[in-house]
This record gives C-alpha cells, structure tokens and sequence, in this order.
C-alpha cells in the first residue's frame, strides 16, 4: 500500500515536472532561458518517473537500468545543454529584451569563434600586399607589452622574430597577445 503511494507520487511528480518543461519551452523568450528551463525540469521528471518504475517491477535487471539511465542522463544533460547554448551563442542567437546582462559579450572573439580568459592568446595573421606594416622592422611597429611576435612563416620556413626583421608581403605572423591588447594587435597587422 505504501509503496504504490509512493510510486504514485513519484509518477505524478514526474509528470508535473516533464509538464513544467514543456510549458518552459513555450512560454520562455529566448533559447538560453529554454534550454535552462527544459534541462533541470526534464531530468528531475524523468528521475521520479525511471525510480517509480523501478518501485514497481522490483526486478534487479529493471532497477539496474533504471539507475544507469538515470546517471547517464544526470552526467550528460549539463554537456549537452553547454553544448547547445554555446552554439546558440556563436550563431548569433538573438537574447531576450529582458536580458540586462551578457557578460560573454566582452570575452567572445567572433572571428574565430573562442572565449578569451586573462591568459595571452596565440593569434595568426597574414600580411597582404599594402599592409601598412610591410616594409618595416619589427623594432618600429609600436607593439603593446602584452604583445610578442613568436615566429614568423615565410615561403622558404620560419623566422625567428628580432628587433631588425623586416616583414614581408605574405609573412604569417603567430603573435602570443594578451586578450585586452587584441583590438590594438590587430589594427597594427590588419591596417
């Protein structure tokens, strides 16, 4: 008797929940409140109803199961869910209005699609015919200190950079640059 109770209360506890998910999807402004929405309530739903169904059969095999799906979806659903918003994010999905914050917004780089942290970044850039900085040493392009040449890639290999290097039309320069000096980096190589 008990047990069907508690059976019954985890099934309706995990309809309510898979109910409040589906209700998310389409009362939710936008993907990233979707996805927040849908992924706690979705697994939280099909937790009670996999552990009701374990209750009720009372088989090993069946309770074994249940507990493996259970720790798959509870291990994989945060990836995926990670997964999803990142790629919403680098396409360019549009955030609600009621949105107040986007902190991603000054740490994303779209060019090359990556999350830029306090560590230097590697950068690449390749030097086109009427670059401003064809024709000029090394010593005179003005880098800022959280910028540092580490190779230069030439047709015949690789240069090593030093002061007197004089760049080239069609150099590839991969430049170790701290994130808050980038703007400044690129303007330098790309004007």
């Amino acid at each position: 008797m008990i047990l069907e109770l508690v059976e019954g209360a985890l099934l309706v506890i995990g309809c309510i929940f898979m109910l409040l998910a589906a209700v998310g999807i389409l009362r939710m402004p936008d993907l990233f409140t979707r996805l927040q929405v849908t992924s706690k309530a979705s697994v939280f739903g099909m937790m009670c109803i996999l552990l009701a169904s374990a209750l009720h059969f009372d088989d090993p095999a069946v309770t074994t199961r249940a507990i493996v799906i259970i720790a798959f979806v509870v291990l994989t659903m945060p990836v995926a869910t990670h997964l999803l918003a990142r790629a919403g994010y680098t396409t360019s999905a549009p955030l609600s209005p009621e949105t107040v914050v986007n902190e991603l917004a000054e740490h994303y780089d779209p060019t090359t699609h990556t999350l830029a942290g306090a560590e230097p970044r590697t950068r690449t850039f390749e030097l086109l015919p009427g670059a401003a900085v064809v024709g000029k040493r090394i010593a005179e392009l003005g880098l800022p200190e959280g910028a540092l040449i580490r190779a230069i890639h030439r047709e015949g290999g690789t240069v090593v950079p030093r002061g007197q290097t004089i760049l080239e039309v069609g150099d590839r320069l991969e430049v170790l640059v701290e994130p808050s000096e980038l703007g400044r980096v690129r303007e330098i190589f790309q004007a």
